[in-house]
């Protein structure tokens, strides 16, 4: 039982502690339900389409939030038995969910315009919504700087999208105080009908405009599930990574690389000398896969070595590579 209990605490420590990717998907979650659950309770207490909308965007980012939380958790594990090459794609999995529940909610949202444009409502208190508009203002712009902060720290771009996601959000917020205001005014002369239009008409027209990074991430998600060779320039840099020590081994075969997801593979094929020691290989392959994770902070590099089968002068103590009896 208490080990029980110090294995669940010790996994819900990823989450709180500010030196893990988890704790900026957890905050931005808390952020999301303190949004949308205020945002849609006011919004349908004050007859509000412009802030349920909001609240509704919010608890798709509550969805989102989870659902990145999982994806960041998952993704950041180290390859193993099961998925020796990483779990670098749980991201793009989790990105093109994300987009397919916003497009749901647009829909969503266009019939609720419709409905509030046949019947405008009246009673709506525009100084409380206002003030509620102005105050999830400054928490979006907070969160997003936060994600940004952490996705640029942990190499996460799953961080870096919720953070596009929430300063889109932000941008939002503030078309919606315009509207907001608006609406107040035209109830002041008591032009109900168009106060309700310009609140239908904007809530849709605000929601079409958070799609613009669903779009654009859900089709390079769509792109990261499948995997791709590397640039020309990066394979350049991996090759001359590699050549700095050239002087310590026979021949270079080959080198392989791709990308998927945020991962990127690289497999170095090398001819080494038959007399060295395995420390001394060990040593010269420890060496060439610092340097690739250096410049490559998301790279698996691996070494594939074959003995040399002739004469041969690499090595510490110079002697030849002797040919096999065969």
């Amino acid at each position: 039982m208490l080990d029980a209990i110090r294995h669940t605490r010790e996994h819900l420590q990823r989450f709180v502690s500010r030196d893990t990717p988890q704790y900026a998907s957890f905050m931005s979650l808390v952020a999301c339900i303190l949004l949308a659950l205020t945002s849609v309770i006011l919004g349908q207490w004050e007859h509000s389409l412009v802030i349920q909308t909001n609240g509704y965007i919010s608890l798709i980012d509550i969805g989102n939030s989870l659902l990145f939380l999982a994806a960041v958790d998952r993704s950041t594990k180290s390859a193993d038995l099961s998925f020796n090459y990483g779990y670098g794609k749980y991201e793009s999995l989790a990105i093109l969910v994300s987009a397919n529940l916003i497009f749901v909610l647009t829909i969503v949202t266009i019939v609720q315009a419709v409905a509030m444009i046949q019947s405008p409502p009246q009673d709506t208190n525009s100084i409380v919504l206002l003030a509620w508009s102005g105050l999830a203002f400054l928490v979006m712009r907070h969160t997003a700087r936060r994600l940004e902060r952490y996705a640029n720290r942990f190499h996460q771009p799953m961080l870096r999208y919720d953070a596009e996601l929430w300063r889109v959000d932000s941008w939002v917020e503030l078309g919606v105080i315009a509207g907001l205001c608006v609406s107040a005014g035209l109830r002041v002369v008591e032009w109900y009908a168009s106060a309700a239009a310009v609140d239908a008409v904007l809530s849709v027209g605000l929601l079409l405009l958070t799609l613009k990074v669903p779009i654009q991430h859900g089709a390079e998600a769509l792109r990261q599930l499948t995997d791709r060779t590397l640039p020309p320039e990066l394979q350049q840099e991996i090759l001359s990574i590699i050549n700095e020590s050239s002087h310590k081994f026979c021949e270079l075969q080959s080198v392989h690389t791709r990308q998927s997801g945020r991962d990127i593979f690289i497999e170095v094929d090398i001819v080494m000398p038959r007399h060295m020691k395995l420390d001394q290989l060990y040593l010269i392959e420890r060496e060439m896969l610092v340097k690739l994770r250096e410049r490559f902070p998301t790279a698996i590099p691996r070494v594939y070595v074959t003995p040399c089968d002739g004469p041969c002068t690499v090595g510490e103590d110079g002697l030849p590579c002797t040919k096999s009896d065969s």
